[in-house]
């Protein structure tokens, strides 16, 4: 989702270079590989195991081709924010669209998931996660739930980044309004 005002004609702000960025890949942890290594590798060789030698090296092979392709893509998920916005894997959210941002503890997270309008961003073996209110009421997303490795270091970076003048406090009646 890309949002830009054609009035300003650009997204760029002024001294936007001077303020500190963000960037986090949530890469997949070794034990994950590990795991889905086995299982796919013990399940390729029971079954093809009796069908012959050759079967059984291509059936290998592809598995994991598979399994690498799968995490590969799963752990290629990047967060950045940047003077353009906030960006979650394709999608970005453009400042005049930010609202609201807060870390979200367990109690949150499990009010958050229970709705059906929010933008999904998480990974099971990241700990962190961050919801970031959407200040646009066109927008089918209320809010984003992105999980991160710092949050604290990911709101910073929000806060230190969101244009002068910006304020999210009112999404946050909004976010409230609508939970």
């Amino acid at each position: 989702m890309t949002r830009s005002d054609p009035a300003s004609g650009s997204s760029e702000r002024p001294g936007s270079s001077e303020r500190p960025g963000y960037a986090e890949r949530l890469s997949v942890p070794a034990g994950y590989w590990w795991i889905a290594l086995f299982f796919g590798l013990t399940f390729v060789t029971a079954v093809s195991f009796m069908l012959g030698e050759l079967i059984l090296a291509v059936s290998t092979v592809v598995t994991i081709g598979v399994i690498a392709w799968t995490l590969l893509a799963w752990g290629s998920l990047r967060i950045t924010v940047d003077a353009r916005g906030v960006r979650v894997g394709g999608s970005l959210l453009e400042w005049p669209y930010v609202g609201a941002v807060a870390i979200a503890d367990r109690a949150v997270r499990t009010r958050i998931l229970a709705r059906e309008d929010v933008f999904l961003a998480l990974r099971p073996y990241v700990n962190g996660t961050v919801v970031i209110g959407v200040a646009d009421d066109a927008d089918p997303h209320l809010c984003w739930l992105v999980s991160t490795r710092d949050a604290g270091a990911l709101l910073r970076a929000i806060e230190d980044n969101r244009p002068s003048g910006a304020d999210g406090s009112a999404e946050q009646s909004r976010l409230d309004s609508r939970g």
